[in-house]
Protein backbone atom coordinates (compact mmCIF):
# COMPACT_ATOMS: atom_id res chain seq x y z
CA UNK A 1 0.00 0.00 0.00
CA UNK A 2 2.87 2.13 0.58
CA UNK A 3 4.81 1.63 -2.51
CA UNK A 4 1.62 2.10 -4.26
CA UNK A 5 0.67 6.03 -2.79
CA UNK A 6 4.41 6.99 -3.12
CA UNK A 7 3.71 6.04 -6.80
CA UNK A 8 1.09 8.28 -7.24
CA UNK A 9 3.08 10.93 -5.77
CA UNK A 10 5.48 10.55 -8.11
CA UNK A 11 3.05 10.37 -11.08
CA UNK A 12 1.23 13.77 -9.96
CA UNK A 13 4.07 15.42 -9.26
CA UNK A 14 5.38 14.58 -12.50
CA UNK A 15 2.55 15.68 -14.05
CA UNK A 16 2.37 19.10 -12.69
CA UNK A 17 5.81 19.41 -13.27
CA UNK A 18 5.22 18.61 -17.27
CA UNK A 19 2.56 21.22 -16.99
CA UNK A 20 5.20 23.67 -15.64
CA UNK A 21 7.53 23.27 -18.03
CA UNK A 22 4.62 23.49 -21.75
CA UNK A 23 4.01 27.24 -19.44
CA UNK A 24 4.77 30.13 -21.98
CA UNK A 25 4.78 33.12 -19.21
CA UNK A 26 4.63 36.57 -20.24
CA UNK A 27 5.19 38.38 -16.83
CA UNK A 28 8.75 37.99 -15.98
CA UNK A 29 7.96 37.05 -12.15
CA UNK A 30 6.05 34.17 -13.72
CA UNK A 31 9.05 33.18 -15.83
CA UNK A 32 11.50 33.35 -12.80
CA UNK A 33 8.88 31.22 -10.92
CA UNK A 34 8.85 28.77 -13.77
CA UNK A 35 12.85 28.87 -13.89
CA UNK A 36 12.73 27.45 -10.51
CA UNK A 37 10.26 25.09 -10.31
CA UNK A 38 11.63 23.39 -13.54
CA UNK A 39 15.16 23.61 -12.29
CA UNK A 40 14.18 22.11 -9.04
CA UNK A 41 11.89 19.02 -11.20
CA UNK A 42 15.17 18.66 -13.33
CA UNK A 43 17.34 17.71 -9.84
CA UNK A 44 14.81 16.45 -7.56
CA UNK A 45 13.06 13.67 -10.07
CA UNK A 46 16.44 11.74 -10.94
CA UNK A 47 17.12 11.76 -7.32
CA UNK A 48 13.45 10.04 -6.53
CA UNK A 49 14.88 7.77 -9.30
CA UNK A 50 18.12 6.69 -7.97
CA UNK A 51 17.06 6.82 -4.06
CA UNK A 52 14.12 3.95 -6.00
CA UNK A 53 16.39 1.81 -7.93
CA UNK A 54 19.01 1.96 -4.86
CA UNK A 55 16.39 0.90 -2.78
CA UNK A 56 15.63 -2.20 -5.30
CA UNK A 57 19.72 -3.19 -5.54
CA UNK A 58 19.40 -3.35 -1.71
CA UNK A 59 17.34 -6.43 -2.46
CA UNK A 60 19.48 -8.28 -3.25
CA UNK A 61 22.73 -10.25 -2.18
CA UNK A 62 26.06 -8.34 -2.31
CA UNK A 63 27.60 -9.94 -5.97
CA UNK A 64 24.46 -10.59 -7.26
CA UNK A 65 24.44 -9.39 -10.79
CA UNK A 66 21.40 -7.86 -10.77
CA UNK A 67 22.11 -5.61 -7.55
CA UNK A 68 24.80 -4.49 -9.89
CA UNK A 69 22.25 -3.70 -12.68
CA UNK A 70 19.93 -1.34 -10.28
CA UNK A 71 23.10 -0.17 -8.28
CA UNK A 72 24.54 1.58 -11.59
CA UNK A 73 21.11 2.77 -12.34
CA UNK A 74 20.87 4.53 -9.16
CA UNK A 75 24.42 5.91 -9.18
CA UNK A 76 23.96 7.21 -13.03
CA UNK A 77 20.74 9.25 -11.77
CA UNK A 78 22.30 10.76 -9.05
CA UNK A 79 25.21 11.99 -11.59
CA UNK A 80 22.34 13.13 -13.71
CA UNK A 81 20.65 14.89 -10.87
CA UNK A 82 24.46 16.36 -10.12
CA UNK A 83 24.94 17.78 -13.89
CA UNK A 84 21.34 19.57 -14.24
CA UNK A 85 21.97 20.82 -9.89
CA UNK A 86 25.80 22.21 -11.00
CA UNK A 87 23.88 23.61 -14.62
CA UNK A 88 21.12 25.21 -12.54
CA UNK A 89 23.54 26.81 -10.04
CA UNK A 90 26.25 28.15 -12.33
CA UNK A 91 22.85 29.88 -14.41
CA UNK A 92 21.56 31.33 -11.23
CA UNK A 93 25.02 32.85 -10.38
CA UNK A 94 25.93 34.63 -13.43
CA UNK A 95 22.58 34.88 -14.66
CA UNK A 96 23.74 32.79 -18.39
CA UNK A 97 23.45 29.57 -19.37
CA UNK A 98 27.01 27.67 -18.62
CA UNK A 99 28.75 27.19 -21.65
CA UNK A 100 28.32 23.74 -23.68
CA UNK A 101 30.06 21.71 -22.93
CA UNK A 102 30.68 21.99 -19.15
CA UNK A 103 31.10 20.81 -16.07
CA UNK A 104 27.47 19.53 -15.84
CA UNK A 105 28.07 17.65 -19.07
CA UNK A 106 30.22 15.55 -17.86
CA UNK A 107 28.14 14.35 -15.29
CA UNK A 108 25.67 13.75 -18.05
CA UNK A 109 28.11 11.38 -19.74
CA UNK A 110 28.84 9.42 -16.61
CA UNK A 111 24.82 8.83 -16.73
CA UNK A 112 25.27 7.37 -20.25
CA UNK A 113 28.33 5.22 -19.17
CA UNK A 114 26.38 3.46 -16.40
CA UNK A 115 22.87 3.54 -17.72
CA UNK A 116 24.42 1.82 -21.15
CA UNK A 117 26.46 -0.74 -18.63
CA UNK A 118 23.44 -1.26 -16.65
CA UNK A 119 20.85 -2.54 -19.40
CA UNK A 120 24.04 -4.25 -21.16
CA UNK A 121 24.68 -6.41 -18.50
CA UNK A 122 20.99 -6.77 -17.66
CA UNK A 123 20.55 -7.99 -21.81
CA UNK A 124 23.72 -10.17 -21.07
CA UNK A 125 21.75 -12.10 -18.24
CA UNK A 126 18.67 -12.44 -20.42
CA UNK A 127 19.70 -12.83 -23.98
CA UNK A 128 18.91 -16.87 -24.16
CA UNK A 129 15.48 -15.58 -23.41
CA UNK A 130 15.38 -13.28 -26.74
CA UNK A 131 13.59 -15.55 -29.85
CA UNK A 132 14.07 -14.97 -32.95
CA UNK A 133 10.93 -12.68 -33.65
CA UNK A 134 12.54 -10.78 -30.47
CA UNK A 135 15.75 -10.18 -32.32
CA UNK A 136 14.41 -8.66 -35.53
CA UNK A 137 12.42 -6.30 -33.19
CA UNK A 138 15.47 -5.43 -32.18
CA UNK A 139 17.12 -4.51 -35.37
CA UNK A 140 14.49 -3.08 -36.43
CA UNK A 141 14.40 -0.33 -33.40
CA UNK A 142 18.23 -0.35 -33.82
CA UNK A 143 17.65 1.11 -37.41
CA UNK A 144 14.59 3.28 -36.79
CA UNK A 145 16.57 5.06 -34.04
CA UNK A 146 19.57 4.95 -36.00
CA UNK A 147 17.71 7.00 -39.03
CA UNK A 148 15.08 9.29 -37.47
CA UNK A 149 18.15 10.13 -35.08
CA UNK A 150 20.54 10.87 -37.35
CA UNK A 151 18.06 13.14 -39.54
CA UNK A 152 16.45 14.85 -36.03
CA UNK A 153 19.43 15.44 -34.05
CA UNK A 154 23.33 14.55 -36.18
CA UNK A 155 22.52 15.87 -39.20
CA UNK A 156 21.96 19.19 -38.85
CA UNK A 157 25.34 19.59 -36.31
CA UNK A 158 27.91 17.57 -39.13
CA UNK A 159 26.12 19.42 -41.88
CA UNK A 160 29.26 21.93 -40.83
CA UNK A 161 31.79 19.93 -40.19
CA UNK A 162 32.95 18.94 -36.62
CA UNK A 163 35.45 22.07 -36.10
CA UNK A 164 34.76 22.82 -32.51
CA UNK A 165 34.44 20.98 -29.13
CA UNK A 166 30.89 21.88 -28.89
CA UNK A 167 30.05 20.34 -31.82
CA UNK A 168 32.31 16.98 -31.52
CA UNK A 169 30.45 16.49 -27.91
CA UNK A 170 26.86 17.27 -29.33
CA UNK A 171 27.49 14.38 -31.58
CA UNK A 172 29.24 12.16 -28.89
CA UNK A 173 26.01 12.81 -26.86
CA UNK A 174 23.42 11.74 -29.50
CA UNK A 175 25.75 8.71 -30.12
CA UNK A 176 25.28 7.64 -26.96
CA UNK A 177 21.83 8.15 -27.13
CA UNK A 178 21.09 6.24 -30.14
CA UNK A 179 22.84 3.33 -28.40
CA UNK A 180 20.97 3.48 -25.55
CA UNK A 181 17.99 3.11 -26.92
CA UNK A 182 17.72 -0.30 -28.48
CA UNK A 183 19.97 -1.67 -25.47
CA UNK A 184 17.24 -0.25 -23.13
CA UNK A 185 14.16 -2.06 -24.98
CA UNK A 186 16.43 -5.52 -24.96
CA UNK A 187 15.44 -6.71 -21.21
CA UNK A 188 11.33 -5.58 -22.21
CA UNK A 189 11.51 -7.63 -25.23
CA UNK A 190 13.19 -10.42 -23.17
CA UNK A 191 10.44 -10.11 -20.23
CA UNK A 192 8.09 -9.30 -22.56
CA UNK A 193 4.27 -10.39 -20.22
CA UNK A 194 4.20 -10.90 -16.73
CA UNK A 195 5.25 -8.94 -13.68
CA UNK A 196 8.79 -8.12 -14.19
CA UNK A 197 8.67 -7.58 -17.83
CA UNK A 198 5.69 -4.66 -17.03
CA UNK A 199 8.73 -3.21 -14.75
CA UNK A 200 11.48 -3.46 -17.81
CA UNK A 201 8.51 -2.23 -19.69
CA UNK A 202 8.85 1.35 -17.47
CA UNK A 203 12.81 0.98 -16.96
CA UNK A 204 13.14 1.00 -21.15
CA UNK A 205 10.63 3.67 -21.71
CA UNK A 206 12.46 5.81 -19.19
CA UNK A 207 15.69 5.39 -20.44
CA UNK A 208 14.77 6.11 -24.22
CA UNK A 209 12.51 9.63 -23.12
CA UNK A 210 15.76 10.25 -20.96
CA UNK A 211 18.21 9.30 -24.33
CA UNK A 212 16.02 11.73 -26.52
CA UNK A 213 15.95 14.52 -23.65
CA UNK A 214 19.92 15.03 -23.97
CA UNK A 215 19.96 14.66 -27.58
CA UNK A 216 17.04 17.42 -28.05
CA UNK A 217 18.83 19.43 -24.95
CA UNK A 218 22.52 19.12 -26.61
CA UNK A 219 21.18 20.18 -29.61
CA UNK A 220 19.31 23.21 -28.53
CA UNK A 221 22.48 24.48 -26.48
CA UNK A 222 24.32 24.06 -29.30
CA UNK A 223 21.97 25.80 -31.75
CA UNK A 224 21.08 28.13 -28.59
CA UNK A 225 17.45 27.31 -29.01
CA UNK A 226 17.42 26.01 -25.44
CA UNK A 227 15.27 27.65 -22.86
CA UNK A 228 14.05 26.61 -19.31
CA UNK A 229 10.85 25.75 -20.91
CA UNK A 230 12.23 23.88 -23.64
CA UNK A 231 10.07 20.47 -24.54
CA UNK A 232 13.67 18.18 -23.89
CA UNK A 233 12.62 18.98 -20.22
CA UNK A 234 9.67 17.19 -20.16
CA UNK A 235 10.75 14.83 -21.20
CA UNK A 236 13.40 14.65 -18.91
CA UNK A 237 10.93 14.58 -16.02
CA UNK A 238 8.74 11.85 -17.68
CA UNK A 239 12.07 10.00 -17.58
CA UNK A 240 12.86 9.91 -14.12
CA UNK A 241 9.43 9.71 -13.22
CA UNK A 242 9.25 6.39 -15.07
CA UNK A 243 12.79 4.96 -13.86
CA UNK A 244 11.27 5.64 -10.00
CA UNK A 245 8.09 3.93 -10.54
CA UNK A 246 9.76 1.27 -12.18
CA UNK A 247 12.55 0.92 -9.77
CA UNK A 248 9.93 1.19 -6.77
CA UNK A 249 7.88 -1.65 -8.42
CA UNK A 250 10.74 -3.59 -8.47
CA UNK A 251 11.45 -3.33 -5.30
CA UNK A 252 8.14 -4.26 -4.18
CA UNK A 253 8.32 -7.69 -6.30
CA UNK A 254 11.11 -8.57 -4.38
CA UNK A 255 10.19 -7.26 -1.04
CA UNK A 256 7.46 -10.49 -2.00
CA UNK A 257 9.14 -13.30 -3.32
Amino acid sequence: MRTVLVVAVVVALAVLSVAVVLQRPVRAADAQRQHVLVSAALVAFPLLSAAAALGAAGRYRPGDRERRVWASLGVAATLWAAGRAVFWYAQASSGHPMPFPSAADILTAGFFLLGLSAVYQEYRAVRDLVGPTHRVVMVAVALVTLVVGYLLFLAPVVAGGLRTTAQSVSVAFSLAGLALIPLATAPALAFFGGLAGYVWLLISASLVCVAVAVMWFSNAVFFDVWFVGHRSNALQIVGFALLAVGALWHRQLMGEA
